[in-house]
């Protein structure tokens, strides 16, 4: 495989990386960091709008990263209160070719299962194995997908109110803790089926900003507060 320099784009993931395995409050448990795959190039787009009518603008497509596949698995040390995370990226132009998920008739219904045959997964975790992974809905004439997060606790799709831009910027403040995409859900975090969400999001927006001084996150404070 034939290496290039990363994008700034690119870099700002990169240095994700470091900052978790800087911190000396978490713990990585495992990294990925894949090379840049010249094969998830721009040409993919182009494919994908000639044989399936799915046009991807241009914004989103200068947006994508290259990377064969990056992530992290981590968790919080003590003193601090638990915190885990995972998130597990997969280029957009690889993304879009790739299969479907599937979802069992037993859980979800035929209009569910009907959505979701425009699904393709951007974000998962599989090394922790919550069943709980992040998409994008391809339709033709959407040249920005709507962002899915499909909760497996609940085997519930909940569209989220980011495009692929606003999950990326949003997965890097909050480095994939588990439920972070309930910020941007309709989910009932008030209700007592989501109290322990509600719980988790509240000890990332106490533990975060304290770990990771650099970064804001008064809007995801603000957003959970209405919320709650």
């Amino acid at each position: 495989m034939e290496l290039e320099e990363p994008t700034a784009s690119e870099q700002s993931w990169l240095e994700v990386l470091d900052e978790l395995c800087e911190s000396t409050a978490v713990e990585v448990l495992n990294e990925t960091r894949g090379d840049i795959d010249l094969t998830a190039e721009d040409t993919a787009f182009d494919d994908l709008a000639e044989w399936e009518g799915f046009d991807i603008s241009a914004e989103i497509r200068g947006d994508y990263l290259r990377f064969s596949q990056l992530g992290s698995q981590w968790r919080t040390l003590d003193p601090y209160p638990d915190l885990t995370g995972e998130f597990c990226l997969v280029p957009l132009p690889l993304a879009v070719h790739e299969d479907a998920p599937e979802f069992p008739s037993s859980l979800y219904s035929d209009e569910q299962r009907e959505l979701a045959t425009g699904f393709r997964v951007i974000d998962s975790s599989p090394l922790t194995g919550t069943g709980s992974f992040a998409v994008v809905r391809l339709q033709r004439g959407v040249g920005n997908p709507e962002v899915w997060f499909s909760d497996h606790q609940t085997n519930t799709l909940w569209r989220m109110g980011l495009d692929y831009r606003g999950y990326l910027d949003a997965l890097r403040l909050t480095k994939g803790v588990f439920g972070w995409q309930h910020l941007f859900t309709e989910a009932p975090l008030d209700d007592q089926e989501f109290a322990g969400t509600a719980a988790d999001l509240q000890t990332m927006l106490d533990v975060l900003p304290e770990l990771f001084p650099d970064h804001d996150y008064s809007d995801l404070r603000a957003r959970l507060r209405g919320r709650t």
